[in-house]
């Protein structure tokens, strides 16, 4: 595997190593072979995150996919954590259009996913980057919306009761910032 060909195998999983095993075992041993440095990490995953900048911008019907990939990607630590969580900030700061499902599925990459929530954004910014002040202004904001059961019309699974789903995950935010604010 040369190392264009590692490069695209990377994208291609967003740099997932879990998922790089999982789906393609085989060309993931040639990528760990080729093993490209620190370096090489960083400038790719910066890459990556310039394009996740753009469809966390251009597509609202699914900035919450965008979110948790920029979070998951500065969570690795192969970029400057505080430099790329002021700019997910900077774009929270302007995500009021955003529909009620994307801002709760929001909140939920925020609060994290995992029984002790330290894959969320809210232990990134608290334990990484000094920005968990700016980043609960911001949360509050964000959580400050009107659930109509009727704009859920249609989902599939998860959202029978929007209400219920938007309190837990408030709830598992504030709970995660409770939390982590004193790391």
């Amino acid at each position: 595997m040369t190392l264009a060909e590692a490069k695209d195998f990377y994208f291609a999983y967003k740099g997932y190593s879990f998922h790089m095993g999982r789906e393609e075992p085989s060309r993931y041993s040639e990528f760990k072979k080729v093993c490209p440095d620190k370096s090489v990490l960083k400038e790719w995953d910066e890459e990556l995150l310039k394009g996740l900048f753009k469809d966390l911008s251009s597509d609202q019907e699914h900035a919450w996919i965008a979110h948790g990939h920029i979070l998951k990607i500065a969570f690795r630590g192969n970029c400057d954590a505080g430099l790329w969580g002021e700019r997910l900030l900077r774009e929270m700061e302007h995500m009021d259009s955003l529909d009620a499902k994307n801002r709760i599925l929001i909140t939920e990459n925020m609060a994290g996913r995992t029984e002790k929530l330290t894959d969320g954004g809210v232990f990134f910014f608290c334990r990484y980057t000094g920005l968990e002040r700016e980043m609960h202004r911001i949360m509050l904001r964000l959580l400050d919306i009107p659930v109509y059961p009727d704009e859920f019309e249609g989902e599939q699974l998860g959202w029978a009761d929007p209400q219920e789903r938007y309190q837990r995950a408030k709830s598992s935010y504030l709970q995660a910032y409770a939390g982590f604010r004193r790391c």
